[in-house]
């Protein structure tokens, strides 16, 4: 992503190339063989379908193709791809988001199984959402909004404290990461935008009112007030737990990223409801 952005701003087209390469490989890794990765299947050890990997392709095939008419029929069938496998993981009768399903899109066995991230759902939403647009495909828009954004924000908003949950049971039941009931800083960057997003191309009501909420949270809890950037680990509470604002997770992206096109899109509505 950084590589092909920045070719676009300084012109270098050995940068453009070497982050089509790099596009490349991956898909390699990701569709052919993933050997090169170093982790090998162990036995007893079933392939999983985990939704980060569609997901950030299907970002990265935005990125590479904005404007360019040549990659965009390069990589259609790679983006229609990761749509149908991000796809598979609307289950339980569109009830539910799940993180890993099977190769053949069907529920896993276990707390792998019944992991919820509503983040990262929200996250595919309004990937799934600007893919849909740019290829003109209504009913995909409606699934990314009604399944992508609604399903894991209801089932994820913490009801009593605010903020998204990170992670959750799909059965109710304690997930086994420690860390599920914290409220972490990118979740709600992402479902800024995805509900922004939703409001700008449906004009719906409810997705600005969801805006909204969400809004409200993430301003009053994650940013320091005194020193600038963001906390990024609440409590469930909504205390801060960890006061770095960096570390080997939270870098230099969400936020931003979130900032920017949250602004942009802003912008425009003023601008259209001025006109």
């Amino acid at each position: 992503m950084a590589m092909d952005e920045l070719s676009r701003v300084t012109g270098d087209k050995e940068m453009q190339s070497d982050a089509e390469s790099m596009m490349d490989q991956l898909v390699h890794w990701v569709r052919v063989d993933s050997s090169g990765l170093g982790r090998p299947q162990l036995p007893g050890d079933h392939p999983v379908n985990s939704m980060a990997v569609p997901m950030m392709l299907l970002c990265l095939v935005d990125q590479l193709t904005e404007g360019r008419a040549e990659l965009a029929e390069k990589y259609r069938e790679l983006g229609d791809w990761c749509v149908s496998q991000i796809l598979q993981h609307v289950q339980r009768d569109g009830k539910a988001i799940l993180e890993n399903v099977s190769l053949e899109g069907k529920e896993l066995p276990g707390c792998q199984g019944r992991l919820q991230n509503p983040g990262h759902a929200l996250e595919a939403g309004w990937f799934l959402l600007q893919y849909a647009k740019a290829c003109g495909a209504a009913e995909l828009q409606n699934v990314a909004v009604q399944k992508f954004m609604e399903v894991p924000f209801l089932t994820g908003w913490d009801k009593e404290h605010g903020g998204l949950f990170y992670f959750l049971d799909a059965d109710g039941h304690c997930p086994t990461q420690l860390e599920w009931n914290m409220k972490l800083w990118w979740p709600h960057c992402e479902a800024l935008i995805s509900f922004l997003m939703a409001y700008d191309h449906f004009r719906d009501p409810a997705m600005l009112a969801r805006f909204t909420q969400v809004y409200d949270y993430t301003f009053t809890h994650f940013p320091d007030e005194e020193h600038g950037e963001w906390f990024g680990y609440l409590s469930q509470q909504g205390k801060v737990v960890l006061d770095f604002k960096g570390g080997p997770f939270k870098g230099f992206f969400h936020v931003p990223r979130c900032l920017y096109m949250c602004e942009k899109m802003l912008d425009h509505l003023l601008t259209t409801l001025e006109s």
